[in-house]
């Protein structure tokens, strides 16, 4: 669901809001998505390359200098693997959204923000499989102040990645998957079913 016209807020507002979801959103999700980088023993080229960039991403976070670099690394992985064109594109989008945690305008925050979350729709579009552009797209959403009212594709989000976990779990990294899981269990509003099969999935080592 869209909101069509703009909230009635004040700047002072914005920037509180922007700020605590950049600070939140990208700091989780990179450390779920990172949190399992240094122990897989990757041996293709655009994988490896896939790699950095999520290393990339996570030192963008607080450094502005890193954001334009890891926008060109997720670019080039596009370029080598259009197999991932959907997901580099919603990693581009949240990099573009990290932008507003550097801007100094409120308004810019709010530019930045929303600029982000066109490019990441528009990537999700292009792979709605994928369980790390899902995750992302879906963080992202989660994080967001109320007025972008986009808390209902946060849930679809959450809702469908559940789908995608019995048949896409053994291509990442154990670790990686528990840590998604215990995201959604937290987070998303899942069904009694869907619970039980996710606490089952946390405690499965493979």
């Amino acid at each position: 669901m869209r909101v069509a016209t703009e909230p009635d807020f004040t700047f002072i507002s914005i920037t509180m809001n922007i700020r605590q979801f950049i600070r939140t959103h990208f700091f989780i999700t990179a450390l779920l998505f990172l949190l399992c980088a240094n122990s897989l023993a990757i041996k293709e080229p655009v994988e490896e390359t896939l790699e950095i960039a999520r290393k990339q991403f996570y030192a963008a976070i607080e450094d502005k200098k890193q954001i334009e670099p890891t926008i060109e690394i997720f670019q080039r992985i596009a370029q080598l693997e259009p197999k991932y064109a959907g997901r580099t594109q919603v990693y581009i989008g949240a990099l573009v959204a990290l932008k507003g945690k550097h801007a100094f305008l409120p308004h810019t925050k709010l530019k930045w923000a929303k600029r982000g979350l066109t490019i990441m729709d528009s990537g999700l579009e292009k792979n709605p499989d994928d369980i790390e552009a899902r995750f992302i797209h879906g963080t992202t959403c989660y994080h967001l102040p109320f007025f972008f009212g986009r808390s209902d594709d946060a849930q679809r989000d959450f809702k469908k990645i559940v789908k995608l976990i019995p048949q896409q779990r053994h291509a990442y990294h154990p670790k990686l998957i528990k840590n998604v899981v215990l995201f959604l269990l937290e987070n998303a509003k899942l069904t009694d079913n869907e619970k039980a099969y996710l606490r089952v999935v946390s405690h499965q080592k493979t």
